[in-house]
């Protein structure tokens, strides 16, 4: 009898009720207040780490987020500075910040920090670090390895957990300079699963071959080859993909050596997560033959939209953007907007909230544009300057990132994942793969 009391006594409240209600209320708190529940007790433990809790706190906190309008102003945003030494010696460091996407954005005293590291090799090679996507709290970066193929991490800033990834089978041991990647980041619901996947282009045959094709689940933890498109398409060295509907899309076209005649042909290229397929989806019909014209693919208000850039001498120059208002139907494509580059504008980064179109200018500035006043706002993200020792510091090409940011558990319950936050342990874990 004293036996039973003292076990009685020994039980937290939690063991009072239901495992589903137990669940129900740890699946409504913030991530990291739910990554230090892990510490109570075994059984607290055993819930949170599992794949099913981990997925049921992911929609839970996307569908408050929709609820929420300030929790789903959250961004993510990466920039890179450059630092230069009478061009000989460069030097490139990240600063990867949160921030909300509302009137104080652009104020560096509203940024939280996440991470900001030296993207730097001591050879005097860079060692590039770039974002590949953002999907459900996870980021993708992929790094280059010296002159070799490059290596992938799974990074979770809100539970500040890494997983470097094995080396991709293809291309293996072939030197960067060779090889041209394009990748696609995203979530297959119906597997529950993360998946990368990467088309490899051998340099000598870039201009006239279909990519090899492999992609990386993290479920299976490891590399697999695929079936490549149906036919040749040449997607553009490091060219972001974006991810709606299930399924990255690249900016593409059919080999240029076929422009003088009727088979020239830009697209989107799209790859299905769930059924592991590529589709093509028509771009507006006005712009399937202009070879000259530098388009990006983006997502705005949840809609694929295409950034057609015009640069063309003897034309009018212009970046105009589309959206498609149903998804596959290339006959729903219609015009918002053009952006006036005489203000010397020049590459859309992300669109804001507010309807705003985060760009950058010329010299490398970040700006924010307001479509309907055509109005330019300086957001401090300065032009190149030079120190007291001569260090050139800038903003290059592809120095700006931002993305719709949610927190989730994703990688939690990864055995392998790390939880330093110095990238050099990251470093070391990628070459143990």
């Amino acid at each position: 009898m004293e036996e039973e009391e003292e076990e009685e006594e020994g039980k937290v409240m939690s063991d009072f009720l239901p495992n589903e209600v137990v669940i129900e209320i740890l699946a409504r708190l913030p991530v990291k207040t739910v990554a230090r529940c892990r510490r109570v007790c075994k059984k607290w433990c055993s819930v949170i780490s599992s794949n099913s809790f981990v997925t049921t706190h992911i929609n839970r906190s996307l569908s408050t987020s929709l609820d929420n309008s300030k929790s789903s102003s959250l961004r993510l945003f990466q920039s890179i500075k450059t630092k230069s030494f009478s061009e000989v010696i460069t030097r490139h460091y990240e600063h990867i910040s949160m921030c909300s996407d509302d009137e104080s954005f652009g104020n560096n005293n509203n940024f939280i920090k996440v991470k900001s590291c030296p993207l730097f090799c001591g050879c005097g090679i860079s060692n590039y670090s770039n974002i590949v996507g953002f999907c459900k709290g996870v980021v993708c970066r992929a790094f280059d390895r010296h002159f070799y193929a490059n290596s992938y991490v799974l990074w979770n800033p809100s539970i500040d957990r890494a997983l470097g990834l094995p080396q991709p089978n293809i291309a293996r041991g072939i030197p960067y300079y060779e090889v041209r990647n394009s990748h696609g980041f995203g979530y297959d619901p119906s597997s529950n699963d993360f998946k990368l996947v990467r088309l490899v282009y051998l340099e000598r045959h870039y201009i006239d071959s279909q990519p090899l094709v492999e992609i990386y689940t993290l479920n299976s933890g490891c590399w697999r080859a695929i079936d490549s498109p149906p036919q040749s398409y040449i997607v553009k060295k490091n060219r972001l993909s974006t991810f709606v509907n299930g399924a990255s899309h690249w900016l593409a076209h059919t080999p240029l050596e076929a422009a003088a005649g009727t088979t020239f042909r830009n697209v989107i290229l799209a790859f299905d997560m769930g059924k592991e397929v590529f589709h093509e989806i028509e771009v507006p019909s006005c712009f399937v033959r202009e070879s000259h014209l530098n388009m990006t693919v983006g997502v705005r208000d949840g809609l694929l939209c295409l950034v057609p850039h015009n640069y063309k001498q003897g034309e009018k120059q212009y970046i105009s953007v589309w959206i498609m208002n149903h998804y596959g139907n290339a006959e729903s494509w219609s015009k918002l907007f053009d952006i006036d580059i005489s203000q010397r504008l020049q590459t859309v980064v992300a669109f804001r909230k507010n309807g705003e179109v985060l760009i950058t200018d010329k010299d490398g500035e970040l700006l924010s544009y307001e479509p309907n006043t055509q109005q330019v706002t300086h957001l401090g993200f300065h032009r190149s300057s030079f120190d007291s020792e001569r260090w050139e510091t800038y903003y290059g090409e592809r120095a700006f990132f931002m993305e719709s940011y949610s927190e989730s558990l994703v990688l939690l319950n990864v055995p392998n994942a790390v939880s330093e936050r110095k990238e050099e342990k990251v470093d070391q874990h990628l070459q143990n793969c």
